[in-house]
């Protein structure tokens, strides 16, 4: 496999281009290389029985572009409401005050129609928050779904070589994730 550069990929892995120097600070702009996205598509979320959407992007991606590509693309409602949920990525228990808290914010979300942005990753609090979204999704009709976006960098994302599109299929499988965030 080779050394592991800091962008978390082999360095012989690394595309024509960028520049390797590991007594320099990582930096995407100098050490990374901007090609088309071949991350996107239909995800399957294991024990969660439905579908979302995902998109590799660079960090620079302008929010307007985004924005129409959730809603006119992936044919998103314009949210009445957005919510961010950030930090708390360290597993702990959460309290079932809290618990109940987070499905009270949820059910405010599904009446307001509401986007719920989170880290995009299955860990503490963005596990938590996802999987009331989960349960939350399950036990209501299509048309009060929430909107659960997940943004997470690439080297966070496990099994993340199973979003490139290969050509095989246009739906993929995300092994381990019971939850609507990736």
């Amino acid at each position: 496999r080779g050394n592991l550069c800091k962008c978390g990929y082999p360095e012989n892995q690394h595309i024509e281009g960028t520049q390797i120097n590991t007594n320099e600070k990582w930096n995407y702009k100098k050490h990374t290389k901007e090609l088309p996205t071949d991350a996107f598509g239909d995800i399957q979320f294991e024990n969660m029985g439905k579908r979302g959407k995902y998109i590799r992007l660079s960090c620079d991606t302008d929010s307007e572009t985004l924005y129409d590509l959730m809603t006119q693309h992936w044919h998103l409602k314009t949210p009445n409401l957005v919510i961010s949920v950030t930090g708390g990525a360290k597993n702990f228990a959460l309290k079932p005050r809290m618990r109940k808290i987070f499905s009270r914010l949820i059910y405010i979300a599904q009446s307001k129609g509401a986007w719920i942005f989170t880290g995009g990753t299955h860990y503490g609090l963005m596990r938590y928050i996802g999987e009331v979204v989960r349960d939350n999704t399950i036990s209501r009709s299509s048309e009060e779904n929430v909107v659960a976006i997940g943004i997470a960098a690439w080297g966070m994302i496990s099994n993340r070589e199973s979003l490139i599109r290969s050509g095989d299929t246009d739906v993929r499988t995300m092994p381990g994730l019971v939850g609507g965030v990736a």
